[in-house]
């Protein structure tokens, strides 16, 4: 009986022992990884450019040209407006006989022949043998058609020529020798000799008279 009561004894204290040594384990069981305590991340801020907004083209049109453009009217006076008279030696009389045009502004001119006479340096004709009327018309460079086509008593041939105005010039082979104004057309041209020199006494080609 004393034995029993001995060995329930021993059993409990075993028992007590046993349940301390357990209890010491595992309150000896430290954690040594320290508490981490989550650190928050300070909210990271994202900075976006500004954006550029690149207004649309604007496409305008032009303004209109408001300058006035000036324009170059057709000239009221043309260089061939004057009387153009040639005198030469009739062979037959050995009197100064000529010919003479004279244009108007209107396309109309005149066409007179005759013996000249020469007052001041101005050549006219004195005695009027024919006359007639046409017209003439600008070319290019210068240059006119002429056509007179005579009428009446006086009768005559047509006049159909084409003449180039040459203005007064200085002579390249005389130098201080002008050249007067003059108009020529392959009817004057003909009636000169190939390698004809040119006399400054002769009137080869009618000249600008210096009263129209």
């Amino acid at each position: 009986m004393r034995k029993s009561f001995f060995f329930l004894i021993l059993v409990c204290i075993v028992m007590i022992l046993i349940a301390g040594c357990t209890s010491t384990s595992s309150n000896a069981v430290v954690s040594t990884t320290p508490a981490t305590t989550p650190v928050q991340q300070p909210a990271t801020t994202i900075t976006t450019a500004p954006m550029t907004v690149t207004p649309a083209a604007v496409v305008s049109s032009p303004p209109k040209n408001t300058t006035t453009i000036a324009t170059t009217a057709a000239p009221t006076t043309d260089p061939i407006l004057h009387r153009w008279i040639r005198q030469y030696v009739d062979p037959s009389t050995g009197n100064m006989f000529g010919y003479e045009f004279k244009f108007y502004p209107d396309g109309t001119a005149d066409y007179r022949t005759g013996y000249t006479t020469e007052i001041s340096g101005n050549i006219a004709i004195k005695t009027l043998t024919s006359e007639a009327s046409g017209t003439w018309s600008p070319q290019a460079n210068m240059t006119y058609m002429v056509k007179i086509l005579p009428v009446g008593t006086a009768g005559g041939a047509p006049v159909i020529r084409i003449y180039t105005l040459v203005p007064a010039h200085e002579n390249s082979e005389y130098p201080g020798v002008v050249i007067p104004s003059h108009i020529e057309s392959s009817y004057e041209l003909n009636e000169l000799t190939p390698g004809e020199v040119l006399s400054a006494d002769v009137m080869y080609f009618p000249e600008q008279a210096k009263i129209d």
